[in-house]
């Protein structure tokens, strides 16, 4: 990957071009960046719309420097344990892998061979789009790959963190929106809002934790556990964490479109 991006006058958007313009760009591409989130609440501080805007903006900086597609993202995703909180949507998982799965498919019917999932949800859905992974690669021949943005920029999340625990709608996301989007950052109101002092083994509530037998929330649950609807302390947040974490999640990335390309 070169440092300048390369042809980013060429339209990448799926959303914006005609049929005729995605004809001429799968003579050049053949990989479709999928942005998959969710719509739920995010605390005080943060819009309902991070899991999207995130990947979202982390795609549109990938196309511009490597050779894919960005289609328009997906909205809504697996969120029950959010629900506790006005404004959040959420699918059963059913719903959300056959939806995803068919958003997928039907982009291959038309001359994409590859498919990232960049995924703005981790850890709630994870194992959702690890099953539509799957079935892509083995029932519809397409290379399919699940990028959940935390584990593109662990190795520098660790490295740059200050508060202890980021797990919902902290440091690391109020760093990356300020990064992406900051007009829609209220820091004013962000609160820092500690777990239980003690977790059960392998369970830890961080992004980066221990989290090693697999568990979920349920709504109730998060009501127990916030009052504000954040997890960690968004207070510590700062752009330049955020610029830290999108440049390395974008490089991963481009990493791997390129060599998709070059496969091709």
């Amino acid at each position: 990957m070169t440092d300048e991006p390369s042809g980013a006058d060429d339209p990448y958007r799926v959303a914006e071009m005609t049929w005729r313009e995605i004809e001429t760009a799968l003579e050049s591409t053949s990989t479709l960046l999928l942005p998959v989130g969710t719509t739920e609440q995010h605390g005080h501080h943060l819009p309902l719309g991070v899991d999207v805007y995130m990947p979202e903006a982390i795609g549109e900086r990938v196309a511009e420097r490597s050779p894919a597609l960005l289609a328009p993202p997906i909205w809504y995703g697996v969120s029950p344990h959010h629900t506790f909180k006005p404004g959040t949507f959420t699918l059963s998982s059913e719903t959300f892998q056959r939806y995803v799965t068919d958003v997928c498919a039907s982009a291959g019917r038309w001359g994409i061979e590859n498919v990232v999932l960049l995924n703005g949800h981790y850890l709630a859905q994870d194992p959702e789009l690890e099953i539509v992974v799957r079935e892509l690669r083995t029932e519809h021949g397409l290379e399919a790959f699940h990028a959940p943005l935390v584990d593109l920029f662990a190795e520098v999340a660790e490295e740059i963190r200050t508060g202890e625990v980021s797990f919902h709608a902290s440091e690391f996301e109020t760093s990356i929106m300020l990064e992406l989007l900051p007009e829609l950052v209220d820091m004013d109101a962000a609160e820092r809002v500690d777990p239980p002092v003690e977790s059960l083994p392998l369970t830890e509530y961080d992004a980066l934790g221990d989290n090693k037998v697999g568990w979920s929330l349920t709504a109730e649950d998060m009501d127990e556990l916030t009052p504000t609807g954040n997890i960690g302390d968004p207070t510590v947040a700062t752009a330049e964490k955020g610029e830290a974490l999108v440049d390395t999640a974008v490089s991963e990335l481009c990493r791997l479109v390129d060599a998709l390309e070059d496969a091709d």
